[in-house]
């Protein structure tokens, strides 16, 4: 039985590869961020009565920057959670369909993902000319757009993941071509 989620051969990585990781990397480290602002957050509030202003709405808008820093990487890892009952099922009595069937969740990601981008982008161009932010005036503001420029970005590099996916699959799903070879 092959492996339904695999999507290119082990080798040299590619362009995308380096870059959805190197975003997965940044999410990581926004995650470490968070924990050191919590953890000084917390001491400060329990030690000195004193919180580190901002951590609540820097914690609040930072899951959409994670999940979009990292959503790319997840699908070119074939970690996206789903189940595995149904497809080798599938894959052992008709592999073509299996794969089509792949395929077919990879295109609908797509349209998911692009969905998202013409959502946000309209949003993200007026929170930049706006000027919009997340605090309160006077204790802690940050800026709106950088998260959903985040959700823009993420949503595309995820699009490019799942094309990636979605063409590997195609291309073994096609049935060889039969040969009419003359044997004398």
């Amino acid at each position: 039985m092959t492996d339904l989620t695999e999507t290119h051969p082990p080798g040299k990585p590619t362009l995308l590869d380096r870059a959805v990781a190197g975003l997965n990397a940044i999410g990581s480290l926004w995650v470490l961020m968070l924990v050191i602002f919590i953890c000084i957050d917390s001491f400060g509030r329990s030690f000195f009565n004193k919180p580190f202003d901002g951590v609540n709405e820097v914690v609040a808008v930072s899951m959409a920057f994670i999940v979009f820093c990292q959503l790319a990487d997840t699908v070119r890892l074939n970690k996206l959670t789903r189940s595995d009952t149904f497809l080798p099922i599938l894959e052992n009595s008709r592999k073509v369909v299996a794969r089509l069937v792949v395929v077919g969740f990879d295109v609908l990601g797509i349209i998911v993902m692009a969905c998202i981008i013409v959502g946000t982008w309209p949003r993200l161009i007026e929170s930049i000319e706006r000027g919009y932010y997340v605090g309160e005036a006077g204790i802690f503001t940050f800026p709106d757009w950088p998260i959903k420029a985040m959700v823009v970005f993420g949503s595309a590099a995820t699009i490019l993941c799942l094309l990636v996916r979605a063409v590997a699959h195609w291309r073994r799903s096609a049935v060889p071509p039969v040969s009419h070879s003359s044997e004398v």
